[in-house]
C-alpha cells in the first residue's frame, strides 16, 4: 500500500476544507490499493494529476479528469468562494465515487499488508486458505466477503491519519469507551454486515479520527 503522509508545508493552506478533502482522498485510494508507487509527501498539482491518474486506470471516478483539472494546474491559484465550493463538491463526490466501488483485485494485496493473512480471514469470516484463493483470482469471493473487505480499507483510510500499520491492528482490538468498553473486533463479531448497526459504530468511530462522516452505499 502507497505510504501517504503530507508535510506540514504542503499546499493548499488557503484552502483547508479542499486540503482535508483532498488528503481523505489520497487516503481512501491508498487504502484501497488504487494509488501504486512511491510515498506521497505533499498535496501540489503533480500529486493531485498521479492520483487522477490511477482512478481513471482502474475505471473509477472516469470524468475527475476534467471536473478536478483546476487543482492539476500549476502556479497559484486564485480562486473565488464558489469555485472552491464547486471543487469542494467535485472531491465529494469522487469519494461517494470510491466509497460505492469495491475493487477486490486491488484491495485484497492492500488489506494483505496491513492485517496479514490470519487477522484478515478472521476479519472476514474466511478461512486463510479461502483467503489465499479468492486473493489470487483462483475463486471469485462471495458478495459479502467483498463487501466486507472493501468495508475494511474504507475503515484503513480513516484511521490513516492518526495510526500506522501496527497502530490499526491495536485499534481493532482495543477496548473503546465509545463502544462501551468493548473492542470494534468484539463489537463487529462473526460474519458481520457492513451495513449492519454494529459496523456503522465502528466506522463512525473510526471516521472521527479523520473528520470524515461515513458515506450511505
Amino acid at each position: 500500500m502507497t505510504n501517504v503522509h503530507f508535510s506540514s508545508d504542503s499546499g493548499f493552506a488557503a484552502h483547508p476544507g479542499l486540503a482535508q478533502r483532498l488528503v481523505g482522498l489520497f487516503n481512501r485510494s491508498a487504502a484501497m490499493g488504487l494509488l501504486r508507487g512511491p510515498s506521497i509527501t505533499r498535496l501540489d498539482p503533480a500529486s493531485i494529476r498521479r492520483l487522477v491518474a490511477d482512478l481513471q486506470k482502474h475505471g473509477i471516478a472516469a470524468a475527475a479528469g476534467v471536473g478536478l483539472s483546476p487543482l492539476m494546474r500549476d502556479g497559484q491559484p486564485g480562486w473565488d468562494g464558489a469555485m472552491t465550493r464547486t471543487l469542494e463538491d467535485r472531491l465529494d463526490q469522487v469519494a461517494e465515487a470510491l466509497e460505492s466501488s469495491p475493487a477486490p483485485a486491488v484491495e485484497w494485496p492492500a488489506m494483505r499488508e496491513v492485517f496479514g493473512e490470519e487477522l484478515l480471514a478472521d476479519l472476514l469470516a474466511v478461512s486463510p486458505s479461502s483467503l489465499r484463493r479468492y486473493a489470487s483470482g483462483e475463486r471469485e469471493a462471495p458478495g459479502s466477503v467483498v463487501a466486507r473487505l472493501h468495508w475494511l480499507a474504507m475503515v484503513v483510510s480513516d484511521l490513516a491519519g492518526a495510526y500506522n500499520n501496527f497502530g490499526m491492528l491495536r485499534w481493532f482490538d482495543r477496548p473503546r469507551a465509545q463502544l462501551g468498553g468493548r473492542s470494534p473486533r468484539a463489537v463487529l463479531g462473526h460474519e458481520w454486515d457492513p451495513d449492519g448497526a454494529a459496523a456503522t459504530r465502528v466506522r463512525a468511530l473510526a471516521s472521527s479520527l479523520s473528520g470524515a462522516q461515513p458515506l450511505a452505499v
